[in-house]
């Protein structure tokens, strides 16, 4: 009977041993990050408009313009173009992974996404790089002005002209000559000699400021702005595109 006791708490001793030891194993190791499967997308070094002006994605382009794409990818790499999502040619880069593209803007006004890819076999196509080029062959012209009742006296009485886009000028000083900025009323009494001219900072208001002796302006009288071009000011906007005379705009004098 002892010798049966002594074998029972043995064997409970080794089941408790045993049993104290299987607590949760190592935590597995974490999977391995899978391998990519695609080649190293382009980077476009250089877009420029001509020979003279390098691009920033967005910025805009006049007509007929030939807008060259300079970029650099995988060795050989086989090189997609897309166009708003479209494929629209193919090509290989070097073997010094160097790529040049052409496009030109015809006359079609619009914003236009390119998307360059790589593909270096046995790798598949890589991510896009894209670029906006917007065309844009008009030129600025006002397009509003804005003027509001004001008695003779200090302060004095101002109009501003606003153009459609911004511009960009070449001789500031010709450009704020008071005698190149005329109002006229065309219909009502106001009275307006432009002293002062002054370009907004948002590069399409003109401020034009009148005599505080003398001028005027009558809440419902209707007036007109008129910029007297000179081409010596080379105004344009910025893709490029110069001001074409008349430029002139007419509005209504309000409370």
């Amino acid at each position: 009977m002892k010798s049966f006791l002594m074998t029972t708490v043995v064997f409970v001793a080794l089941l408790v041993l045993i049993l104290s030891g299987c607590g949760p194993g190592p935590a597995p190791a974490p999977s391995p990050e899978p391998t990519p499967t695609g080649t190293v997308q382009p980077t476009l070094n250089i877009v420029r408009d001509g020979v003279d002006r390098n691009l920033t994605s967005g910025d805009p382009v006049r007509f007929n313009r030939t807008i060259e794409f300079q970029g650099s990818a995988p060795s050989s790499s086989l090189i997609r173009v897309y166009r708003d999502g479209t494929q629209i040619d193919q090509f290989d880069a070097t073997p010094a992974g160097a790529f040049t593209w052409w496009w030109p803007t015809g006359a079609t006004e619009g914003t236009f996404v390119f998307e360059f890819t790589a593909e270096q076999a046995p790798l598949g196509e890589s991510l896009q790089t894209s670029f906006t080029v917007v065309v844009d062959g008009d030129p600025p012209f006002l397009q509003s002005l804005e003027a509001k009742a004001d008695a003779i006296g200090s302060p004095p009485p101002q109009v501003t002209a606003y153009f459609n886009e911004p511009i960009e000028v070449g001789d500031m000083a010709f450009f704020t000559l008071p005698a190149r900025w005329v109002v006229n009323t065309i219909i009502g009494t106001s009275v307006f000699n432009t002293t002062e001219v002054e370009l907004g900072a948002d590069q399409r208001s003109v401020i034009l400021t009148g005599n505080w002796q003398t001028d005027f302006l009558v809440a419902g009288n209707s007036i007109q702005v008129v910029f007297i071009y000179d081409p010596a000011m080379v105004v344009t906007d910025r893709a490029g595109n110069e001001i074409a005379p008349p430029v002139f705009v007419t509005g209504t004098v309000t409370n």
